[in-house]
């Protein structure tokens, strides 16, 4: 009597699924399919995101670097990366998670910069009176005659209150000719981050400065 032969053994093989793709898990995450909707040009998606994340992210970086000004840039730095990101955006991971990442990273980059630059000093009498010019209209002067000495001092003064990633922007761009794309590596962000930094320490400067020059 011959032997009987069994078939061969075949592999398991995973069914494909009716449209040829494996369903991607984290679609079920309803901040994903916002961050996909911003993707296809959906701006309200965005701003949704940006409501529900602002306040934890700003609320992370005080709680780790202790400054509330360079909280709030950095803060403005990370919706931007998301901003950013959202062409290229895949998912591969909760968003919650995605966002988290960047934000740590974000924050590891401040505190490095922390230890690389310990005090950024603007003390120089000439770098306050360029800055002074900068600020104000070569056309305009103050209302009570100041010294140039406590003019100075003012600005000193102003830019002290300042958080520290804005006084080391300042004084890069301001002072030492930097572009923006130089600010931006010196400060691991991004040039649009960058600009948008320097411009709103400069409005900040502005409205410190102005009640005090002009002041009747």
């Amino acid at each position: 009597m011959s032997a009987l032969t069994l078939p061969s053994p075949t592999k398991c093989r995973r069914q494909p699924s009716p449209t040829g793709k494996t369903k991607n898990r984290w679609l079920d995450d309803p901040e994903v399919r916002l961050m996909l909707g911003a993707q296809s040009g959906d701006e309200d998606a965005f701003r949704q995101l940006v409501d529900r994340y602002r306040a934890r992210i700003f609320g992370f970086f005080c709680r780790r670097l202790g400054d509330h000004q360079e909280a709030e840039d950095l803060t403005q730095d990370v919706l931007l990366r998301l901003f950013r990101a959202r062409t290229s955006y895949q998912p591969r991971a909760r968003f919650s998670t995605w966002v988290f990442h960047i934000t740590q990273n974000v924050a590891r980059n401040a505190v490095r910069f922390r230890q690389r630059h310990p005090s950024v000093r603007l003390t120089a009498a000439a770098n306050d009176e360029r800055l002074l010019d900068g600020l104000l209209s070569a056309a305009d002067t103050p209302s009570a005659p100041m010294e140039r000495a406590e003019l100075a001092g003012v600005v000193r003064a102003a830019i002290a209150d300042l958080g520290e990633r804005q006084r080391a922007a300042l004084e890069l761009h301001q002072f030492h000719d930097h572009t923006y794309a130089e600010v931006a590596a010196q400060l691991d962000m991004t040039p649009k981050a960058a600009k948008s930094l320097l411009y709103r320490t400069r409005n900040l400067l502005r409205a410190r400065l102005t009640p005090i020059l002009y002041n009747d």
